[in-house]
């Protein structure tokens, strides 16, 4: 409960000293607190249109082509290395045992190669007509090594594309789209599924192009999203406007809320360099029937009604022009009972 309400409820039972009896007709004081007008440095912002979206939002495609045989449900959820589908491996398991004896051949015949070499090479030593045909076997016997090494490389391909059969999710996430249905025929390349990572959110602005001179990466700005408002950092601005929009992008970071993507959100951005204005809190800003005023505590403890034009924002307070200066006495609480002139009663730290 903060100060103000306490001391009128003290009031009212009793536990502080009443307010004076007045003669007959007499308005009596109102409660109220109030603050003083200050200066501060208010940079011109502009509310502007942004969408909250995720960092990680991909559609998944497959490596390898074949028949799907199961895709996860549009909202499961996903952590890294799961997998998302799978497609029928039928044919490639068969390419694998025929790769496998391919390698056994040609691993056999080379073993045999390797055995007439150093046969043919003995014979050599005392007989000059072998010496030929040890460069022959030598020269089979280092082609087939490499035959060897290219069918070792196409199992190991086909293995490859035996694990690409598992489509697997990059990242934690949730599916939220099912592109392709089991049973259906895809080919390499051709998209299966949407993964979003509804934990890793960030919010994209449309800002106009005459921004990028007065904001960048590090900035702090506040967004809303008409139930709450925060402050966050931009932390990227692309400096490319859309030619016929004349609108650029910009990227802000967002942890720590209930925000869901695709909600609607609106961010104040610079357009401006700072000025020095007179500032007050926004609650202490009266708009009733189309004006806006404050009260200004007078010095017989009374309030007179200042009509104010408001301006730019900073943080809670705003700027403000009218018969305002640095130091007056502004009421904050307790307004919305006051008429002009109404005698006051001042609690809290405001009081003198």
């Amino acid at each position: 409960m903060n100060a103000f309400r306490a001391t009128v409820i003290a009031i009212a039972l009793g536990l502080l000293p009443p307010i004076p009896v007045l003669a007959q007709g007499q308005q009596p004081p109102s409660p109220v607190g109030v603050v003083e007008a200050r200066r501060e440095l208010v940079t011109p912002a502009r509310w502007v249109p942004g969408t909250v979206i995720s960092r990680e939002d991909s559609r998944i495609a497959s490596e390898v082509a074949g028949i799907l045989v199961s895709v996860l449900e549009v909202g499961t959820q996903v952590k890294k290395g799961e997998p998302l589908a799978r497609l029928n491996d039928r044919e490639l398991q068969l390419q694998l045992r025929n790769d496998n004896a391919q390698v056994a051949r040609l691993a056999t015949q080379l073993e045999y190669l390797k055995r007439q070499v150093q046969r043919v090479a003995k014979l050599a030593e005392s007989n000059t007509a072998a010496m030929a045909n040890l460069d022959e076997n030598t020269a089979q016997r280092d082609m087939l090594e490499q035959e060897l090494k290219a069918a070792e490389v196409a199992r190991d391909r086909t293995l490859y594309s035996i694990e690409r059969t598992r489509i697997l999710a990059p990242f934690d996430g949730v599916v939220v789209e099912r592109v392709r249905m089991p049973g259906e025929f895809i080919d390499r390349g051709e998209q299966v599924v949407r993964l979003v990572n509804t934990a890793a959110l960030e919010i994209r602005v449309q800002a106009p192009l005459d921004v990028v001179r007065h904001v960048q990466a590090g900035d702090t700005v506040a967004v809303t999203n008409d139930k709450q408002q925060l402050q966050t950092k931009v932390h990227s601005v692309v400096p490319v406007g859309d030619e016929v929009s004349r609108m650029l992008e910009l990227r802000l970071a967002l942890s720590g809320t209930d925000w869901i993507i695709g909600e609607p959100v609106r961010v104040a951005v610079s357009h401006g360099a700072p000025t020095e204005s007179v500032t007050v809190p926004r609650d202490s800003v009266v708009l009733r029937e189309g004006e806006a005023f404050v009260y200004k505590v007078l010095p017989d403890n009374t309030a007179r009604k200042v009509g104010v034009t408001v301006g730019e924002g900073a943080g809670d307070q705003v700027s403000i022009k009218g018969d305002i200066k640095v130091g007056d006495r502004i009421v904050i609480r307790g307004a919305e009972r006051l008429q002009d002139g109404a005698p006051i009663t001042i609690i809290g730290n405001g009081a003198a």
